[in-house]
């Protein structure tokens, strides 16, 4: 995601000191609020223009169903298993913008929003046997007696996944629609906001699924880089681990 120049309101006035800034550092979990006053716009102003491939607003404290928009593309947000509320939009395909206005259809009179993501979006094939592993924070300690004591933590979710083998054409001459894998690898460096998107297919009729992508959507780092690794000539597979930043 590129920096953000400004971000203003309409349809509403900041709660927060931060007046917006907390929507674009990294933390889901530390949220602005927002006193609205009628329909909600959260405009926001990129440094540089770009073609958004996924946008995604966490940390909500409105009701699963509630009606977001932005990039021409519209979804519903949805109650992930940890709890917290969020909407994964995918926009169609189009030109460099930048500038993107985030609509939010709700009665709630103060909403809060923890994290708004605009990003940049390429495909990459993954191998069967990737995984989607619940990390549980907590600490457990025991007793002189045995008993347990825990401290609550957050969870989190980490994806494994390997790269399918490609050829050289895909992996090093930018065939993943002009980026190759090292371009979006380095993209990632130094704990950038990232998003993964492992699953997103109908199985059955292959079609995209929104409902899936959004269920299955990583917003978070990438604690190991993709890789470029050699298998036979030409053709290269690869390995990434991804952790999630949660709300």
């Amino acid at each position: 995601m590129p920096a953000v120049q400004s971000v203003s309101l309409v349809g509403g006035s900041w709660l927060t000191a931060d007046a917006g800034a907390a929507l674009f550092d990294g933390k889901p979990g530390r949220r602005s609020r927002i006193s609205r006053s009628g329909a909600l716009s959260i405009n926001i102003v990129l440094a540089e223009a770009i073609v958004p491939g996924i946008v995604a607003v966490l940390g909500l404290n409105v009701p699963p169903g509630v009606q977001v928009s932005a990039a021409g593309a519209t979804a519903t947000t949805v109650r992930l298993p940890d709890g917290s509320v969020c909407a994964w939009l995918f926009p169609p395909t189009g030109g460099p913008v930048s500038s993107v206005a985030v609509q939010i259809d709700t009665v709630v009179a103060n909403v809060e929003v923890g994290e708004v993501a605009i990003f940049r979006a390429v495909e990459v094939g993954i191998a069967d046997g990737w995984a989607v592993a619940p990390i549980d924070t907590s600490m457990h300690t025991r007793t002189k007696g045995g008993q347990v004591n825990t401290v609550l933590g957050a969870t989190y979710r980490r994806l494994t996944a390997t790269l399918s083998a490609r050829a050289t054409e895909v992996v090093r001459k930018g065939a993943l629609a002009g980026t190759d894998w090292e371009t979006v690898a380095l993209a990632m460096a130094g704990r950038q906001r990232a998003c993964v998107v492992p699953q997103y297919r109908d199985i059955l009729s292959k079609v995209f699924d929104p409902a899936l992508a959004a269920r299955t959507a990583l917003y978070g780092y990438a604690t190991q880089l993709p890789s470029a690794e050699n298998v036979s000539r030409q053709y290269f597979t690869g390995y990434v681990e991804f952790e999630e930043i949660p709300a």
